[in-house]
């Protein structure tokens, strides 16, 4: 007996409330990553410390590198050639959230996540392009930081990761499922809150990321400037992805009316468009 639409989805609800009941873990995200946020929790930290635990990954290293001299991060011109010097031009907070960025595109590579695949890279690309928008223009407007922007952008979706994987092991079918994309709107603001909390982050970054649809469900009145700045990042993003559908058109319409700080948020996107871009071209 074929299952209606509805049955799917209250049993997949029903077994998402017990998963969500005990410990919630990222299965296959990268040791490196999480033994760096911990590190990073750590007082006395130093950049030796630092350098040491990265030098394990050679691949991070390299990638750390190309960040610290890009063209978006190195504004001085100066290429550095050791990665001391790269960790101290970027900042931990910058590390950590290259290191998370990284992490993802390792996820991918794991065998047992082979067949959804295309679902963790739309996630990460997506994550980047929402991370490079928050980035650039907190840095130009200074209201907030733009290291924890980047952050809050590129964990955004990290629920949704988090749903994929969960798919993954439980066996359903993705694109047969016809519950899945009303599960993972619902849900995964709350499962990637639940996640950075686990992790040690602010407060403020959680609460942002679990009300990252604020504009989309017309409370732009409601949240921090974070939340503003994601909320209207990700819609950007949504118009840009889904056009000619009703959502991109209800995205946009939004848009139209998003102030950031006194200033039009799609002016500020216009005007920032190649920063924007570089800085996209750097963190992926």
């Amino acid at each position: 007996m074929v299952q209606s639409s509805e049955t799917l989805r209250k049993n997949l609800l029903d077994d998402l409330s017990h998963a969500l009941q005990g410990r919630i873990e990222l299965p296959g995200f990268p040791d490196i990553a999480m033994r760096l946020n911990m590190a990073l929790r750590e007082e006395n930290l130093s950049i030796k410390d630092i350098v040491t635990l990265i030098n394990s990954e050679p691949a991070l290293v390299s990638r750390l590198m190309n960040l610290a001299n890009s063209a978006a991060l190195n504004t001085s011109n100066v290429k550095i050639s050791d990665l001391k010097t790269a960790v101290a031009r970027l900042g931990f907070n910058m590390v950590w959230s290259s290191v998370s960025s990284f992490a993802m595109i390792e996820m991918q590579k794991q065998q047992w996540l082979k067949p959804v695949r295309p679902w963790l890279a739309e996630i990460w690309l997506s994550s980047n392009d929402t991370a490079a928008i928050c980035y650039v223009l907190a840095r130009k407007i200074r209201i907030v930081s733009p290291d924890e922007a980047l952050t809050i952008g590129l964990f955004h979706r990290l629920g949704n990761l988090w749903l994929v994987a969960y798919a993954q092991k439980q066996d359903i079918d993705l694109q047969a499922n016809p519950a899945w994309d009303q599960i993972v709107t619902e849900w995964q603001p709350t499962i990637g809150a639940k996640i950075v909390r686990k992790w040690g982050l602010p407060d403020h970054v959680a609460e942002c990321i679990e009300q990252q649809d604020s504009l989309a469900e017309l409370n732009a009145d409601q949240g921090s400037p974070y939340v503003k700045l994601l909320s209207a990042a990700k819609l950007y993003n949504t118009v840009r992805d889904q056009q000619g559908t009703e959502q991109a058109a209800a995205a946009a319409a939004v848009l139209q009316e998003t102030n950031l700080w006194g200033h039009s948020f799609l002016a500020l996107v216009a005007d920032c468009h190649d920063d924007i871009e570089s800085m996209r071209q750097s963190i992926s």
